[in-house]
């Protein structure tokens, strides 16, 4: 009991309490560790963003690759070796490609569904398929800043497009290849705070054609 008396006699006569000055001080310490957790977390999230756009990039460019690349592998499919399918000389060039092929092996290339003839194209930044004969035109991502194409022979020489002024491949050339290289750059929906500037993403693919030259 006369502890218990003599601790509540020293808290009752400590009345000093904080100086304006230390309290100040306090303040101040309070708000420069509020600033640094702050700086923290606005870096964190700022570089999160950065990863979640440059992963958003990669994963569209993957797949436009990979929708790509199965239409552009039929081309020239015919079965039944009575429709005429294979690449389409005035819309095939350096920066476009167009072909036909007979999926449904009935003799012509004029189905819709599934598209027999298509082309892809980049309308600004619009990469663009077309089902030609429905013409329904889908766009698959409409961030692309490059589409091109390059063509390579049996013998993987590359081939010159020489038609329309070398913007089209000529009908010898149509029938020399053998592969194709897509290649395609995407830019972020968004600019990245650091580098005022796009994030950009580019990939390059080879395709066999393997139902041309047969």
């Amino acid at each position: 009991m006369k502890s218990q008396a003599l601790l509540l006699d020293c808290i009752a006569g400590d009345r000093k309490g904080l100086t304006l000055i230390e309290l100040m001080v306090a303040l101040l310490l309070t708000m420069v560790l509020m600033a640094a957790v702050y700086t923290t977390y606005q870096v964190q999230r700022t570089t999160s963003d950065v990863q979640h756009e440059v992963s958003s990039v990669q994963q569209d460019l993957r797949a436009v690759l990979d929708i790509m690349a199965w239409d552009i592998r039929q081309a020239g499919c015919d079965p039944t070796l009575q429709s005429t399918a294979g690449l389409v000389i005035t819309q095939t060039g350096p920066t476009s490609i167009s072909f036909s092929m007979d999926l449904n092996e009935d003799g012509d290339t004029a189905d819709t569904d599934p598209a027999e003839q298509v082309s892809y194209t980049l309308d600004g930044t619009k990469l663009q398929r077309n089902n030609i004969a429905a013409n329904v035109v889908t766009t698959l991502t409409s961030n692309a800043t490059t589409l091109g194409f390059t063509y390579y022979d049996a013998d993987n020489n590359v081939i010159m497009p020489t038609g329309t002024g070398g913007t089209s491949l000529t009908t010898a050339e149509a029938n020399s290849v053998r592969f194709v290289d897509i290649h395609i750059q995407v830019r972020s929906d968004r600019i990245d705070p650091d580098t005022h500037d796009y994030i950009r993403r580019s990939m390059t693919k080879r395709i066999k054609m393997r139902n041309l030259g047969i």
